[in-house]
């Protein structure tokens, strides 16, 4: 499996690059970002690319696919997009058209408004990106960014004991403190500490 090239760029196209390795060409499919920033480079420079490699099934006919990536980062929040139900790798690399923090915050902070702005991502699909991975992005946020309430502490006893537990249960304090105030402020009839933490596993 192909997971990293190094070469010289030869030219870059609507989707992809092409990139010449040791007299080898090899189409690679980029994120928009990464593609600009290739470009910005300019052809006939070394580059270096990160790779997603898969193949897609039509009928008895397999075509292979690199996607390519500047850093390992994004490497893995493309693949954390396609667990999302529907979200294939082309669907899902067509959507990358944003930094990686500032997807996943839209995902964190349920800001479908964003979400359905990226290509392709309609008002379900946003929904579903939201339900299957909020909560889960904690290592692609930058928590300084976030709204002060999202980072500054439990509000009250109830939440202090339930990130305690949370804690306990493995999450990070971030990604627990974030969890807890969403689902607080989105059920604000949950008062208990047992119902708060079992909330907070319900949408994990």
């Amino acid at each position: 499996m192909i997971r990293r090239l190094r070469g010289e760029l030869v030219s870059a196209y609507s989707e992809s690059v092409l990139i010449d390795v040791g007299g080898l060409a090899y189409e690679v499919y980029t994120p928009a970002p990464v593609r600009e920033a290739l470009c910005d480079r300019g052809v006939s420079t070394t580059v270096e690319l990160l790779t997603y490699y898969y193949l897609q099934s039509d009928g008895n006919r397999a075509t292979p696919y690199l996607i390519g990536f500047q850093t390992e980062l994004q490497r893995q929040f493309f693949e954390r997009l396609l667990d999302v139900r529907g979200l294939g790798p082309m669907a899902a690399l067509r959507a990358f058209v944003l930094p990686v923090g500032r997807i996943a915050r839209a995902i964190e902070l349920q800001d479908t408004g964003v979400l359905q702005s990226l290509p392709g991502i309609g008002r379900q699909r946003a929904r579903d990106m939201i339900a299957t991975l909020q909560g889960k992005l904690g290592e692609f946020v930058d928590v300084a960014e976030l709204p002060e309430v999202e980072v500054a502490g439990p509000r009250s006893d109830t939440e202090a004991d339930a990130l305690e537990v949370l804690m306990q249960l493995g999450l990070s304090r971030s990604d627990a403190l974030r969890s807890i105030i969403q689902v607080t402020e989105a059920n604000p009839d949950l008062e208990a500490t047992d119902e708060i933490v079992r909330e907070v596993f319900r949408q994990r």
